[in-house]
């Protein structure tokens, strides 16, 4: 992949996560029985096993917004009135993170 299609992929991304999106990409690669052991699950315990480093053909990208409970703002406020400093803790995307706590 270029760097200019990967800068194009990232801007997506980016962008997504501004509107508070998470970010999901759907992606497929042709394998043939027994390549990459019989599950396709070699190294057992690496999280990412080696068939998915490389070779797939990205399809989409699409985002998905993970809509806030309604009694989450009022027990924040709840809770910042009895004095509590109210922090966020999230594996998403920094700017995802930004863009959900406003």
């Amino acid at each position: 992949m270029t760097d200019e299609m990967n800068q194009h992929l990232d801007n997506i991304i980016h962008n997504y996560a501004k509107m508070a999106l998470r970010t999901i990409c759907l992606a497929y690669k042709d394998v043939m029985p027994g390549e990459h052991g019989v599950n396709h699950s070699e190294p057992e315990e690496a999280e990412v096993k080696n068939i998915e480093k490389s070779g797939l053909t990205l399809i989409c990208i699409f985002g998905i917004m993970d809509i806030v409970r309604p009694e989450v703002p009022g027990a924040v406020a709840d809770i910042q009135r009895a004095g509590v400093t109210v922090r966020m803790v999230t594996g998403d995307n920094i700017v995802t993170a930004k863009a959900i706590a406003v």
